[in-house]
């Protein structure tokens, strides 16, 4: 092979060596101490979360929350509102985050044969009354006391699932207004006419403030949205795509037009993309949340029948994130070993909603007695029961 000088290229490889083994021979203990240092490190810390969060269970409140008897949808969602907006100054600093994690918090939905139940539970860092007081404020009146955990037993015929938004976060839900009669608890108290006794359904919703890189990600691809700019991926990522695009230019002989957001050039002459980025931004400058909804149906009943009957009243439960759908809706996921998934309420990442959208998903039950306990409204007879020849005499 012409011009290659194979002994210079084998003397420099010897020099090379050389000078690896003689940095080993005298820095041996700062190069063992650069390659564990990471894994030690990264040790440290999941030790560090686990004892944070053993504790957070072992210091956790359980509270239950009777909501005062005079309360309407209006002042129902009001008061979710003012709670999750109250709510989000419970985020520790930076720091502690990082260490220990960021602790979650878990409003729960337990329906039996007999009522409807709402339960916080307020892991340990929180301080105590910070969310009792929090309650109070916003729905005055209520009376919140302790509560005993009740996980599904074992035994029993479980199922359930996850729920997670369709279309990507920063697409609105239809949000509950009062003068519409879409109350997503509504359609849980309705379920209670079908349950019978050793049956039961529970639905969480873990949520935790949404702060730091995560809100900022996620505002800045809002900001993307309307600068017309991708909303995903980097131009590193992006390059394959480019090369490939002129590839098949080149061998086509035509010109592929470049990839679109969406919202370029029509933005301002589509009315409904009008609406639906104006949506994205009302929904954006909200304080936000990361949220996590499971659920769960279980009966104390085995076999075939027991199976397909937890199945139904599932469908009933999802029912109820149904009348959220716009932009935006909700779809329900398999949960591997549901009873377990609830009862250790872990929240490891969610979908970031706005305090709006929160207060639509988790507010106190209005009082409906239509409702309570299956029982039927009394109304009064027709008129022509009255009028019926048998009873004029």
């Amino acid at each position: 092979m012409n011009g290659l000088d194979w002994t210079a290229l084998f003397s420099a490889a010897e020099q090379v060596a050389g000078w690896v083994a003689g940095v080993w021979q005298q820095h041996t203990v700062l190069i063992v101490l650069a390659a564990v240092f990471p894994l030690v490190a990264k040790v440290i810390l999941v030790v560090l979360r686990l004892r944070a969060r053993r504790g957070w269970r072992d210091r956790a409140r359980l509270v239950e929350v009777l909501p005062p008897s005079d309360l309407d949808l209006a002042a129902a969602l009001a008061g979710g509102r003012r709670l999750w907006r109250d709510l989000t100054g419970i985020t520790p600093p930076a720091w502690r985050r990082k260490v220990f994690d960021h602790p979650a918090l878990a409003l729960e939905y337990r329906l039996t044969a007999e009522r409807l139940t709402v339960r916080i539970w307020i892991p340990g860092p929180i301080p105590p009354g910070r969310v009792e007081a929090a309650v109070r404020a916003a729905w005055p009146g209520t009376l919140l006391i302790p509560a005993t955990d009740t996980p599904i037993p074992t035994g029993h015929t479980v199922t359930g699932g996850t729920v997670r938004l369709e279309r990507p976060e920063y697409f609105p839900l239809h949000v509950t207004d009062a003068r519409e009669d879409a109350d997503p608890v509504r359609a849980l108290q309705s379920l209670a006419t079908a349950l019978q006794p050793g049956e039961c359904a529970l639905v969480q919703v873990l949520l935790r403030p949404g702060v730091g890189g995560r809100l900022r990600r996620y505002r800045r691809t809002v900001r993307r949205l309307h600068t017309n700019r991708p909303t995903t991926g980097s131009g590193v990522s992006a390059l394959p795509a480019e090369l490939a695009r002129e590839l098949l230019d080149l061998i086509t002989g035509s010109r592929t037009p470049a990839r679109s957001t969406g919202y370029s050039s029509t933005r301002g002459a589509d009315p409904q993309r009008a609406e639906e980025l104006r949506e994205i931004r009302g929904k954006a400058v909200l304080p936000q949340w990361e949220v996590v909804l499971r659920y769960a149906t279980a009966t104390s009943a085995a076999g075939g029948v027991a199976r397909a009957r937890v199945r139904g009243l599932a469908d009933g439960v999802f029912a109820m994130f149904a009348v959220l759908a716009g932009r935006n809706a909700l779809a329900r996921h398999h949960l591997r070993h549901p009873a377990t998934a609830l009862a250790r309420r872990r929240l490891r990442r969610g979908a970031l909603l706005s305090t709006t959208e929160v207060a639509a998903l988790a507010h106190l039950p209005v009082r409906n007695p239509a409702l309570a306990g299956g029982r039927a409204r009394t109304v009064p007879a027709p008129p022509e029961v009255f009028d019926h020849p048998e009873t004029s005499n």
